[in-house]
C-alpha cells in the first residue's frame, strides 16, 4: 500500500512538473541522451537483436521525439547562467506525457513479447524515479530497446527544440573555462 501511495505522489509531481516552465539543462538535454545511446549500442553489440525490432524501436523513438516536440513551448529569458549561457526554459505539455507513456508501454510490451516477467508497478516506479531524479538514469539497468528508444526520442526532441529556438544550442553548449590571473 505504501508503494502505491508513493507512486501516486511521484506521478502527481511528474505530471504537474511537465506543465511548468523549467530551465533546460545540459545534463538532461545532452549527457543523459548520450549515455542512453552509448549504453543502448553497447547492449546491442553484446547481444545483437533481430533487424525488425531494432528498426521498429528506432522508428517509434523518432516518432515519439517528434510528437513530444510538437507540444514544447520555449521561453528565452534575459538572464545568463554562471557560464554566460542564455537561460532557456521549457514547458513540455501533454505531448511529452503521452510520448513518455508510449515509450513505457512499448518497453513493457517488448519485454512481455520477449518472454520476460514484467511487473508493471515496479517498472512504472523505476521510470518515474529516473525522470524525477535524473542521476538515477546512470544507476539503473534497462534493456537495449528502452535505452535506444529513449535516446532516439531525446535526440529528435532536442534537434527540434534547437530548430524551434536556436538559443537552445547556446544554452546547452559546452563552454571552455578561461583561467583568470
Amino acid at each position: 500500500m505504501g508503494q502505491i501511495i508513493l507512486l501516486a505522489v511521484a506521478l502527481r509531481f511528474f505530471t504537474r512538473h511537465i506543465f511548468q516552465y523549467e530551465k533546460i539543462s545540459r545534463l538532461e538535454m545532452v549527457i543523459v541522451p548520450a549515455y542512453t545511446l552509448i549504453m543502448g549500442c553497447v547492449l546491442i553489440i553484446k547481444r545483437p537483436p533481430a533487424l525488425l525490432p531494432l528498426v521498429l524501436t528506432v522508428v517509434i523513438g523518432a516518432l515519439v521525439g517528434w510528437f513530444q516536440a510538437t507540444g514544447l513551448v520555449l521561453q528565452v529569458t534575459d538572464e545568463q547562467d554562471e557560464n554566460q549561457r542564455p537561460i532557456v526554459k521549457a514547458r513540455r505539455n501533454w505531448q511529452y506525457l503521452l510520448g513518455w507513456i508510449v515509450i513505457f508501454a512499448y518497453g513493457i510490451l517488448f519485454a512481455w513479447w520477449s518472454g520476460e516477467r514484467v511487473s508493471i508497478m515496479g517498472e512504472l516506479t523505476d521510470e518515474l524515479v529516473k525522470d524525477l531524479f535524473v542521476f538515477k538514469n546512470f544507476s539503473q539497468a534497462a534493456s537495449w530497446n528502452i535505452m535506444l528508444q529513449s535516446a532516439v526520442a531525446s535526440i529528435v526532441y532536442i534537434m527540434l527544440a534547437i530548430r524551434k529556438e536556436p538559443r537552445v544550442w547556446a544554452a546547452i553548449a559546452h563552454q571552455e573555462r578561461t583561467k583568470s590571473n
